[in-house]
C-alpha cells in the first residue's frame, strides 16, 4: 500500500449531515475551548480515483484546513485511516480539526463515539502542551506523525478510559481484521519508509497496551509480526522496553521520550531519512533526548 496519494485537487460539495455530539464529547470539547482554543470536527469525503478531498463547504476554518490539506503527505496519509487531527496555530489561536473519512464510515459506522473520543484525546493533550511533532508542510509526514502517535496514544488511552469510552472493542476489531488480512496475504512485497513507519507504531502500540489476557490473538499478533517484519522487531522491542520505563505524564519525560522514538523511528530499518528531532520552539522535540548508546533514554 502506498503511504502517500498525490493530491489534484480540493472541491467543495452539499453538506454532510452532522449529527450532535453526543454529551461526553461536547463537554470534552468545551473543556479544550475554554483554554481559548478551537476544536472543529470535519466530516470529509475522499475520493482515491480522483485524488480529491472534498471539504463541506459550512465547515468552520475551511480555507485553513483546505491549506493544510493541500499537503500531498498529509492527504495521503488521511485517506488511509479512519480519521485524524491536525492542530495548527493561527492568528486568532490554536485550531484543532477533527477529521472523519467518510469513504470509510461503514468501517466505523457503530464505533464513531470512541473513534472521536480518541482523537478529542490528541487534540486534548495538543491544549495541555503535549504535543506531536508538527506534520503540516513535510513532504513526507509520516515520521512526525507516527512518533506523536506512539507516545501520545499512551496517554490518551488512559484519559478515554476514565472518561467512559470503550474504545478497545473497536480497535481489536480492527486488529482482527488487520491480523486475518495479513494472514492471508503471500510474501511481503517492497515497503515504503511510511509502511514501516506505521507497521512499528501499530505494533507498538498493542504490545505496550494489551495482552494475552485482554486480547485472545495476542500471542498470534506477534508471531505473525515477526515472522513478516522481521527487521522491525528489534526497534519495536526497544521501544516497548523504554517506554514502559517513562512516565510520560510528566511534561519534560514526555518531550524527551517524543525526542527518544522520533530519531529511534528515523533509524529503523528500511527508513533512508536520518533527521534530527526538530529545534523549532513551536515544538516540543526542542528538548533533545539524553541518549546512552544503545538509544535508552538517560
Amino acid at each position: 500500500m502506498l503511504c502517500f496519494l498525490p493530491l489534484l485537487g480540493l472541491t467543495s460539495q452539499a453538506a454532510l449531515a452532522a449529527p450532535p455530539l453526543p454529551e461526553r464529547l461536547e463537554t470534552w470539547k468545551r473543556e479544550i475551548e475554554q483554554r481559548g482554543e478551537q476544536l472543529v470536527v470535519a466530516r470529509i469525503e475522499t475520493d482515491r480515483e480522483t485524488n480529491q478531498v472534498r471539504i463541506p463547504p459550512d465547515t468552520p476554518r475551511r480555507a485553513l484546513l483546505a491549506q493544510l490539506l493541500a499537503s500531498p503527505g498529509l492527504a495521503g496519509q488521511f485517506v488511509q485511516t479512519h480519521a485524524m487531527t491536525l492542530n495548527q496555530q493561527a492568528t486568532e489561536g490554536r485550531v484543532h480539526f477533527v477529521l472523519l473519512n467518510m469513504a470509510r464510515a461503514g468501517e466505523f459506522k457503530d464505533a464513531e463515539e470512541p473513534l472521536l473520543a480518541h482523537e478529542f484525546g490528541h487534540a486534548w493533550l495538543d491544549a495541555l502542551g503535549f504535543r506531536s511533532p508538527d506534520a503540516a508542510g513535510e513532504a513526507q509526514p509520516c515520521l512526525a506523525i507516527q512518533a506523536g502517535d506512539i507516545v501520545q496514544h499512551i496517554l490518551i488511552r488512559g484519559e478515554i478510559a476514565r472518561r467512559g469510552f470503550a474504545f478497545r472493542d473497536y480497535w481489536i476489531r480492527n486488529l482482527d481484521q488487520a491480523l486475518d488480512a495479513l494472514k492471508k496475504d503471500g510474501a511481503p512485497g517492497a515497503a515504503s519508509a511510511c509502511d514501516s513507519l506505521a507497521r512499528i507504531a501499530l505494533w507498538t502500540d498493542v504490545k505496550l497496551s494489551l495482552s494475552a489476557d485482554s486480547w485472545s490473538r495476542y500471542d498470534e499478533f506477534d508471531q505473525a509480526f515477526r515472522r513478516r517484519f522481521a527487521p522491525l522487531a528489534e526497534t519495536v522491542d526497544e521501544l516497548v522496553t523504554v517506554l514502559k520505563a517513562v512516565d510520560v505524564t510528566a511534561l519534560e519525560r514526555f518531550r524527551r521520550a517524543l525526542a527518544y522514538v522520533y530519531r529511534r523511528l528515523a533509524a529503523a530499518p528500511g527508513i533512508e531519512e536520518r533527521p534530527e528531532a526538530p529545534e523549532d520552539p513551536h515544538i516540543p522535540l526542542k528538548t533533545k533526548a539524553c541518549l546512552m548508546p544503545s538509544g535508552w533514554l538517560c
